[in-house]
């Protein structure tokens, strides 16, 4: 199982403006335009630090106002110090040749009224902290061309279960490195194991022929008609063996065969 790095809180930090206390901008380049409230328009061209700033005046609890300032080096900076709001009547289209960082200190919300399409060309990795619940109403369909792997907390014990009102379906082999527990087990062709089987109380039923290429054991049982190549019975065995002569006692037919022979096939 991979174990996923955890994300850092901070994946990235807004860039200082060129223009600071540090390298202010230097006159006459730097030329503004400011209005009555606070709101200005700032075009740098100080050598080096070439910049342009739309800035809207202080809000009245002191809070500074928005602004989008651009940078010498081609970084863009919109900063929105409340709510923001993006209105588009038709299509958007975006394309990031970098990487695309997101931070949310808050929740997220998604509502997608038609399909929703995700393509990765490389690894999808998702990782949670909490728990994952999904909710679907039509069918849910998952295929892989290689692998699957499902683990349930491998290091401490956990569990997987699944219910269907139906049945559970496998088009292929199961192989269970433990124990099967199950009400009832049905098999259409034969069920088989390798070092053997074992039936509580209740016994083992057979619609059919109970085939044994070597023996059965039975210390104590009763069996009704049976065919066996080699049958290992204690109790019957020594019934059938049991055998009484037919001549009288030191005549000619003390010797005589068994009346009831045990015959093994």
């Amino acid at each position: 199982m991979t174990i996923l790095t955890p994300p850092s809180d901070n994946l990235w930090t807004e860039p200082e403006s060129p223009a600071n206390k540090d390298t202010p901008p230097v006159y006459p380049y730097n030329n503004i335009q400011q209005s009555e409230s606070g709101h200005s328009f700032e075009m740098d061209d100080t050598p080096g630090r070439e910049r342009v700033r739309i800035q809207h005046g202080p809000q009245k609890n002191g809070t500074p106002g928005n602004f989008i300032e651009m940078h010498p080096n081609g970084d863009q900076v919109q900063k929105i110090y409340g709510d923001g709001y993006e209105i588009i009547a038709k299509n958007k289209n975006v394309l990031i040749k970098g990487t695309c960082n997101i931070t949310i200190n808050g929740n997220a919300n998604m509502h997608v009224l038609g399909d929703h399409n995700v393509q990765v060309d490389g690894n999808y990795n998702l990782q949670v902290a909490g728990k994952m619940n999904t909710r679907v109403v039509g069918d849910i369909s998952l295929s892989s061309d290689d692998d699957v792997s499902i683990t349930a907390n491998e290091n401490f014990g956990g569990a997987i279960r699944m219910a269907a009102s139906d049945n559970v379906y496998l088009a292929s082999d199961l192989v269970v490195g433990g124990s099967i527990g199950a009400d009832i087990i049905n098999s259409v062709t034969r069920v088989n194991a390798g070092t053997g089987v074992y039936a509580g109380y209740l016994g083992v039923y057979s619609e059919g022929p109970v085939s044994s290429l070597t023996l059965v054991q039975s210390p104590l049982a009763e069996f009704g008609i049976m065919d066996a190549v080699l049958m290992s019975d204690v109790i019957n065995s020594g019934i059938f063996k049991t055998h009484v002569h037919g001549g009288v006692k030191g005549g000619p037919n003390t010797t005589a065969p068994p009346l009831t022979p045990f015959f093994g096939v």
